[in-house]
Parts: C-alpha cells; structure tokens; sequence
C-alpha cells in the first residue's frame, strides 16, 4: 500500500506534515492521534481519518462544526482521493503521496501579494509639485451569475416567478408599506367618525 502524508495547506499550523501509517484521529484533545490545539472550532476529537487503497477513509466523530472533504459536509464514511481536500474546523488538509512530499513538492497557499505589500503613504504636497496617493484596486467588476440560469432572475423569454422575489424589488415595496399603513388608518378613522 502506498504511505500517505496530510500536510496542512491553510490555518494556523500550515505546513505540518501528519505520515498516515494507520488511522488516526485529529481533534483539539491533547489525547487525539493528532492534536491540532491551535484550531479552535475543532471538536475534541473531530474526524478518524484511515489510510486504503487510492486514497484514506474519512469519518466525522461527531463534531460540532463539521468535516468536508472536497467541499462537501460528510455525514458517514467518505473517500478522500491523493491530492483531495479535507476542511476541519479553519484548517485545510491534503493528502499527499510521501514520494511526492519527499520530492519537496508542497501545497502551502502563498499569501496573495496584495496582503503583504505596504500600503503607499498619503499624497506629500511640496512646493510646485504634488505626490498623488495611489490606492489599492480591491473591487473586481460585477460579473453575470453562471449558477442562476437567465429565465429565473427575469430575462429573456419565459421569465419566472422569481424575478419579484428579487431583493431590489421587495426592498422597493418595503419603503412604500408605511404609506400604506397610514393611509388605511386614514380611511378607518374617517370612517369610524363619518358612521358615528
């Protein structure tokens, strides 16, 4: 059988290397196969994970906020392929071949370079010549949804039910209920002294 690796890709022990050579169990307990402490919505003790052929078995122990392999929540017994992900708690964990991590092949995310580059300083006016300040573009252009085909959010032919339904819409009729209220306990009061 092939000897699998988990190294932690993302959260706060990224880069620890955990050799699977039979099941293991990961929590936050001291007394787990493998303590993750530094993780704090790991349960005590979270997941089983064992080693089989083409990947490891995963098992959730009942934890409170979940395991998903490959973004999927598990409830049962789930299979975790090489090069699969493993989410438990905040950290990120992949099975890796130990060929592969004895190769110096590693899957740490790096920081993005926006993260880490420093923030330019504010405009310096001098005499006969200005320094703008240059800002960090964070915004990223609105993009048409791929997940909600067209004829749901109210385009094109055979549009559906749902296009009232869409926030800007009901948001619209929540300014006007106000004026509705008044002016039906206008027409109460109206009422109530013209049959008096």
């Amino acid at each position: 059988m092939v000897d699998y690796v988990l190294e932690v890709v993302e959260g706060p022990e990224a880069g620890r290397l955990i050799p699977l050579p039979g099941p293991v169990e990961i929590g936050r307990d001291a007394g787990a196969s493998v303590a993750l402490q530094q993780d704090e919505l790991l349960s005590r003790r979270h997941v089983r994970i064992t080693p089989e052929a083409g990947g490891a078995r995963v098992e959730d122990l009942g934890s409170r906020n979940g395991t998903f392999v490959d973004g999927d929540e598990i409830h049962g017994a789930a299979h975790l392929a090489v090069d699969g992900e493993l989410l438990v708690g905040v950290t990120v964990l992949r099975l890796r071949t130990a060929a592969t991590v004895a190769s110096g092949a590693t899957s740490l995310m790096p920081i993005p370079a926006d993260l880490t580059a420093l923030r330019p300083l504010p405009a310096v006016e001098t005499p006969g010549r200005t320094i703008p300040q240059v800002a960090p573009v964070l915004a990223v252009p609105e993009s048409e949804p791929d997940y909600v085909p067209a004829s749901a959010l109210g385009r094109g032919p055979g549009a559906s039910a749902l296009f009232p339904l869409l926030d800007v819409h009901t948001k619209g009729k929540a300014k006007g209920a106000p004026i509705g209220i008044f002016v039906l306990l206008a027409v109460a009061v109206m009422l109530y002294f013209g049959l008096r």
